[in-house]
């Protein structure tokens, strides 16, 4: 009994299941029908609006075009109108111009004539100017030659003065040289022993003998009479014997040449001849 009652309440929950299942499923079912005439309805209506649109769209693109023919054939007669007006402007404008340069020529002849007119006057005041310039310069260059001939001239006279001044100082120089170089001269023939003897004072003969030798020397002196320089001019034959006569003219410097300043341009070299 137990198991009849098991058995029964299992039949009636799976029952009660399967009524559970197909009212779920009748449920679901009519809700995707609900959904599907949803969608239809939503699908035709969007159609409808996208058909309304369309025309919409065809009916504002027609009267779009028929807006742009009108202004289209607006803007041909404008610049129709524009294009006519602008050639009646320019006609105006090509008479005016053509006007105008006919009355710049005009006043570019009247100024060319009387450009022409001032130039003439310009040119015959410059040729007067020119003429009067070229008289003054002739006369300014004769004034300059005759100036310069009288300076040359005065020139010349001094540099012949001068000349002649320089050839009396050049005359007496030498005149007063001659006279110095006289006495100097003499002045040496009055050392000229001394010198001699001095020499032959600090001679120291080599061995031999030399009667009758003599040697030409040129001698230097600076103006205190030191002996700066002894040039053999003639030997004696004998080396030794030259050697010894040039040691003795060094020892017996300062030799006793004339103390005047001015003869020792005169004696500042001089031959001596050494005999014993």
């Amino acid at each position: 009994k137990k198991k009849a009652e098991a058995e029964k309440k299992k039949k009636l929950e799976a029952e009660k299941k399967k009524k559970l299942e197909a009212e779920k499923k009748k449920k679901l079912e009519a809700e995707k029908k609900k959904k599907l005439e949803a969608e239809k309805k939503k699908k035709l209506e969007a159609e409808k609006k996208k058909k309304l649109e369309a025309e919409k769209k065809k009916k504002a693109e027609a009267e779009k075009k028929k807006k742009l023919e009108a202004e289209k054939k607006k803007k041909l007669e404008a610049e129709k109108k524009k294009k006519l007006e602008a050639e009646k402007k320019k006609k105006a404008e090509a008479e005016k111009k053509k006007k105008a340069e006919a009355e710049k020529k005009k006043k570019l002849e009247a100024e060319k004539k009387k450009k022409a007119e001032v130039e003439k006057k310009k040119k015959a005041e410059a040729e007067k100017k020119k003429k009067l310039e070229a008289e003054k310069k002739k006369k300014l260059e004769a004034e300059k030659k005759k100036k310069l001939e009288a300076e040359k001239k005065k020139k010349a006279e001094a540099v012949k003065k001068k000349k002649e001044a320089e050839r009396k100082k050049r005359e007496a120089e030498q005149v007063q040289r001659e006279r110095d170089e006289q006495e100097a001269v003499s002045a040496f023939g009055a050392v000229a022993w001394a010198i001699q003897e001095e020499v032959r004072t600090n001679w120291n003969p080599p061995a031999g003998d030399f009667e009758g030798f003599s040697v030409l020397f040129t001698i230097r002196v600076d103006r205190e009479g030191n002996v700066t320089s002894v040039t053999m001019v003639r030997s004696s034959g004998n080396a030794r014997f030259d050697e010894s006569a040039e040691n003795a003219i060094y020892k017996a410097s300062p030799l006793p040449i004339p103390g005047e300043p001015r003869f020792y341009e005169y004696l500042k070299e001089f031959d001596f001849k050494f005999s014993p």
